[in-house]
């Protein structure tokens, strides 16, 4: 009986010291639930959609004027004498075909892509020079009856087509020389060569 009671007191003595020492009761353990990352990155974001509709604007407007003159290249006769009247109609269209292409680059938005105006800025040069010399040799040649005026014209001729060799390159003169570059390029559909 003795130890019964021994017992029940110092568990008594046991519970009133815990009960007074102030110690608080240690906090319940913390669950942490771990999430797992992806192991699967993230799909490469597509080129930049305003790189890709300039790019297309600036090829569309270059290679359009190639194509443009290539196809009335080819639909003349082979052997053909030149008049006054069909020098004077050539000059027109070939005027018309390089304004178009100035009209097209100026009303484009500034470039996102780096030296892209300056390489803008060289085409509008180019072709605005191909078009004021076809303006000029026609208006020259339907004004005078000089044989003066007839090589002017030829000469003039010769300008219109100048842009369309310099200008081959398109993509180079762009500096095209990025994977993000090449990328907005592929997905410009109007940056394949026409020739």
């Amino acid at each position: 009986m003795k130890t019964k009671l021994l017992l029940v007191s110092l568990a008594g003595t046991l519970f009133a010291v815990t009960a007074c020492s102030g110690e608080p009761a240690p906090p319940p353990p913390v669950t942490v639930t771990a999430v797992p990352s992806s192991s699967v990155p993230a799909p490469p974001a597509g080129p930049d959609a305003k790189t890709v509709a300039w790019l297309d604007g600036v090829c569309g407007s270059v290679y359009g004027y190639m194509k443009a003159h290539d196809e009335y290249t080819a639909k003349q006769p082979s052997g053909t004498k030149v008049t006054r009247r069909s020098l004077s109609e050539e000059l027109g269209i070939r005027a018309g075909f390089a304004g178009k292409v100035v009209d097209d680059l100026t009303a484009l938005p500034p470039s996102p892509i780096p030296g892209g105006d300056a390489a803008k800025k060289s085409l509008v040069d180019k072709y605005t020079a191909a078009r004021d010399a076809a303006a000029n040799g026609k208006r020259q040649l339907d004004s005078s009856k000089s044989q003066a005026s007839m090589d002017a014209a030829g000469k003039a001729l010769e300008a219109t087509q100048k842009p369309a060799t310099e200008t081959a390159d398109l993509l180079s003169l762009l500096k095209i020389d990025s994977q993000e570059l090449m990328a907005a390029t592929a997905e410009a559909k109007n940056c394949a060569s026409p020739r």
